[in-house]
């Protein structure tokens, strides 16, 4: 009989460490969603700082026609150097995020547009598809990790 009631308490904790583990992988979908578009407004108002707060720390943005830029402090001159640009606007929409069923990775996807003039002062407007790849903290929040933009246009 206490062998039986070991097992049966054993069973039993073990069954509600797993419950308690469980991810609300549709909450947390939102929740990555939500920071994407956070993220997108920070860039489309041009607040840099706030904008680089969505990246960790030793993130990695592979942008087209710029080296690759591995940390926040390179990502950050990275932004800097293109907002520098005449007539730099950068909007995006994510369209999908998918998370992991441990919720502690994810990505979000969707398509960009970013303007600028070139060097003649004409309007020079690119079309494209982006995806992040995001990790959540310690602190509960979504930081992104990798980023990848492609043009279309």
């Amino acid at each position: 009989m206490r062998f039986f009631v070991l097992v049966l308490a054993t069973a039993f904790t073990a069954l509600s460490a797993g419950c308690a583990n469980r991810v609300d992988q549709a909450r947390e979908r939102d929740n990555l969603l939500q920071t994407d578009r956070e993220w997108a407004s920070a860039a489309a108002e041009g607040e840099i700082e706030r904008l680089t707060t969505f990246w960790a720390d030793d993130a990695t943005n592979f942008f087209p026609g710029a080296p690759v830029a591995h940390g926040k402090e390179a990502i950050r001159e990275l932004v800097k150097r293109n907002r520098s640009l005449p007539g730099f606007s950068l909007t995006w929409e994510p369209t999908q995020a998918v998370v992991s069923r441990s919720g502690d990775l994810g990505y979000t996807s969707g398509a960009f547009e970013l303007s600028a003039r070139d060097s003649d002062g004409n309007p020079v407007r690119r079309e494209g598809n982006y995806v992040a790849i995001w990790r959540k903290q310690t602190d509960k929040t979504w930081k992104c990790e990798v980023e990848s933009t492609i043009f279309t246009q």
